[in-house]
Order: C-alpha cells, then sequence, then structure tokens
C-alpha cells in the first residue's frame, strides 16, 4: 500500500532539505532518505523501493528492506502524507 496521496505541500531539496508548506515544517534528510522520498515523489511504489535502494547504495537485501520500513514509519509518524479527507476530519 502507498501511502503518497498528495505531495503538492513538499518541497524536496537535492540536498535533503525538505519543507511542508501546510505547516512550515522544516525537515533535514539525509542521503537515504533523499533518495527514497525523491522516488516515492516519482511516483515509485513503496514495495519497489528496496529494489531501488540497493540499486543506488551498496546495501543488502536485509538493510534495504530495513531501512525503507524504518522511513516509511517515520514519514507515517510526521503525518507527511495524509489525504484531505484525512486532514478534514474524514469529510469527504
Amino acid at each position: 500500500m502507498d501511502i503518497l496521496k498528495n505531495t503538492a505541500h513538499l518541497a524536496l531539496s537535492d540536498n535533503g532539505f525538505l519543507f511542508d508548506s501546510r505547516n512550515g515544517a522544516t525537515y533535514g534528510l539525509n542521503a537515504t532518505g533523499t533518495y527514497l522520498l525523491r522516488r516515492m515523489i516519482d511516483g515509485t511504489p513503496s514495495d519497489e523501493l528496496p529494489d531501488a535502494l540497493i540499486e543506488a547504495f551498496d546495501v543488502t537485501v536485509a538493510e534495504a528492506e530495513r531501512d525503507v520500513e524504518q522511513f516509511l514509519l517515520r514519514l507515517a509518524d510526521l503525518r507527511l502524507f495524509e489525504d484531505e479527507a484525512e486532514e478534514l476530519g474524514g469529510v469527504q
């Protein structure tokens, strides 16, 4: 399941600076996080992220799967990708 619904509120720089225009929050991502988030914004499904990470970085399958899982959990914790219905309290 992909968590990305709407990324118009996000701005990601090449050096890992992430800005959320909804609330003015800023985040600093490392190279791995920047790579993963860029792939997600570009439409890569979450189940393909470990393979993309393995191709781009010198990591094992287990490391890639763990890193992607932890990254997705952190993004969920930060609530960066709630869809508009959730933001409006479930009203559609």
